[in-house]
């Protein structure tokens, strides 16, 4: 996890290492109800609302909030704010 002012703006960057996110996927991932793997149900997969609610709640404040991704390698996501957010 790392916090830094970048170019005029606050970047909250948050990565893991695991399988990581497909890059097919990385475009839709931030839409409500969407999941990576369309086999998993609700009772194991969770509801595909989490980031759909992450980027709402980012853009309410004038913020950006994007994903990158190597499978099987680092996955990192960034939240990018104006100062005065």
């Amino acid at each position: 996890m790392t916090l830094k002012r970048q170019h005029h703006e606050i970047a909250l960057s948050v990565a893991n290492t695991g399988e990581g996110i497909g890059a097919e996927h990385l475009d839709k991932i931030f839409d409500r109800f969407y999941r990576t793997d369309p086999s998993r149900s609700r009772k194991h997969g969770g509801y595909g609302l989490g980031l759909a609610i992450a980027k709402a709640i980012v853009e309410r404040h004038q913020g950006k909030i994007s994903a990158k991704s190597v499978p099987n390698g680092v996955t990192t996501f960034t939240v990018q704010l104006p100062p005065e957010a």
